[in-house]
């Protein structure tokens, strides 16, 4: 975890360093803070004993075995086929899930860097509470976005089944 803050008063301003994640839904906006690396790199995934739609299953990062999320089967929509094209966000735990500190969620894309200033070009417009692990749908100039909600997202980590490490 990061002891600085993403956030920074500029002039009055709030400004966020954020990064766009490609899900094969709407994109989500998360803080610099959040993120602890982007692995491009190829990557073998252990699946879990039991079929889990909202889990590919268990990565190998820095020595650790983290389970590796699915955003799309998380929402209820069928979980896509890891490609070349696929990307894992390594993301930090604060929560629920800060045993392992870590786990992952798999990208449809590369990530986007972005700045957000608070100066209307980031705005709320509806609190979910039907979609899973989605805090807030927002607008983003004229695209849609969506918040994670962390602490959904740590619960599920936390409940994940624990890794087979034969």
């Amino acid at each position: 975890m990061t002891d600085h803050s993403d956030e920074l008063p500029l002039d009055g301003f709030l400004r966020v360093n954020a990064l766009l994640l490609p899900v094969a839904t709407t994109p989500l906006l998360v803080p610099m803070s959040a993120i602890a690396e982007i692995v491009s790199d190829d990557i073998s995934i252990t699946p879990f004993e039991a079929k889990d739609e909202r889990f590919y299953g268990w990565i190998r990062w820095r020595n650790q075995t983290l389970p590796l999320l699915s955003f799309e089967g998380l929402s209820g929509t069928t979980q896509l086929p890891f490609t070349a094209a696929s990307h894992i966000v390594i993301l930090n735990a604060i929560g629920d899930a800060s045993k392992s500190s870590f786990y992952g969620l798999v990208l449809q894309g590369f990530p986007r860097r972005i700045d957000i200033a608070n100066s209307g070009g980031t705005r709320p417009i509806e609190k979910q509470k039907d979609v899973p692990g989605v805090l807030y749908n927002a607008e983003l100039g004229a695209e849609l976005v969506r918040i994670p909600d962390f602490e959904f997202l740590e619960m599920l980590i936390a409940e994940a089944p624990a890794p087979n490490d034969d």
